[in-house]
């Protein structure tokens, strides 16, 4: 069942997903369908629950409102159905209280079961963000950066788009704790965390990977770009950091991927190692290179602002 997680959560992949969108649009037809069927079969055989699976799938695939919405469409199409099955016989009037009593009674069964599923795929929802999100500086947490790199990795080998992976690491943080404490040392975490997020781009993914090891995707981002775009981070978490009376420093290391790479793990080493490199070059540099470079064109850090 981990495809019906998906396509509640969102994170299935893109064919999945053009696949759950389909199968919506056939599942409002077979509702209508059903619901027409009903009134038109007789009383004799009940079709009405028929209906809670489409609108289930439409519920959980959609949300609350598209399911409430078909749910109306249902009892409207079945109340309507039943008119013209008995709108020519000579009780009508009594029949016309049936058939409008069964529509209440099918919308609030129908609703119900919406609301409840509504609610159940957004506690799922909310579990989700949390399971992915680090709780201290409220950004990503590692599982959630290894499955963006898992997504960004196969759109790369879709579209032929550079992608770079940036790992940061705060220089000197076991000294600040045993300094100042971990009050401040948390701080200085939630400072670089919010620095990261206020500066990148919705599609980038900023991450804590580890106690004081942030990591940043960069989908569709060569190297000049990447270059520019550390400099301008550099600069802004400096600035937030020595205005919270904490002037650490931060090595970077950073990959760009010009040909899609074989397998996240491999990503993360490359750019764990740019990191450990920068640190040996001396604490707050950054290393850029070029993953499979033999031109040379390593170490960019000359095209880097200062």
């Amino acid at each position: 069942m981990r495809w019906l997680e998906e396509a509640a959560l969102g994170g299935a992949p893109i064919r999945s997903q053009a696949a759950w969108r389909l199968a919506q649009g056939l599942a409002v037809l077979v509702a209508i369908a059903i619901a027409i069927a009903g009134p038109l079969v007789g009383p004799d055989v009940g079709f009405d629950f028929l209906c809670l699976w489409p609108i289930g799938v439409v519920t959980w695939g959609a949300g609350a409102a598209a399911g409430l919405a078909l749910s109306f469409g249902c009892a409207v199409a079945a109340l309507g159905a039943g008119l013209a099955v008995h709108g020519a016989v000579p009780d009508f009037g009594a029949r016309l209280a049936v058939h409008l009593w069964n529509f209440v009674v099918q919308l609030g069964v129908f609703g119900s079961q919406t609301l409840l599923l509504a609610a159940l795929r957004g506690r799922m929802r909310r579990e989700h963000r949390l399971a992915l999100t680090d709780e201290l500086t409220g950004i990503a947490n590692r599982r959630a950066f290894e499955e963006a790199v898992d997504r960004e990795i196969e759109r790369v080998r879709r579209q032929g788009r550079p992608l770079t992976l940036v790992y940061l690491d705060v220089d000197d943080f076991k000294a600040l704790n045993d300094r100042f404490g971990h009050v401040a040392g948390d701080e200085v975490l939630r400072t670089v965390g919010a620095s990261l997020k206020a500066g990148t781009r919705r599609l980038d993914t900023p991450a804590r990977v580890g106690g004081d090891e942030f990591a940043l995707l960069l989908p569709d981002t060569p190297v000049r770009a990447a270059a520019a775009l550390l400099g301008r981070l550099r600069e802004r978490l400096g600035s937030a950091l020595v205005a919270r009376g904490h002037p650490v420093g931060l090595s970077m290391g950073a990959v760009t991927f010009e040909e899609p790479p074989s397998s996240g793990p491999e990503m993360v080493a490359l750019a764990d190692a740019a990191m450990y490199r920068a640190k040996r070059a001396g604490k707050g540099t950054i290393r850029l290179e070029v993953a499979g470079d033999e031109r040379g064109r390593g170490d960019l850090e000359a095209a880097i602002p200062a």
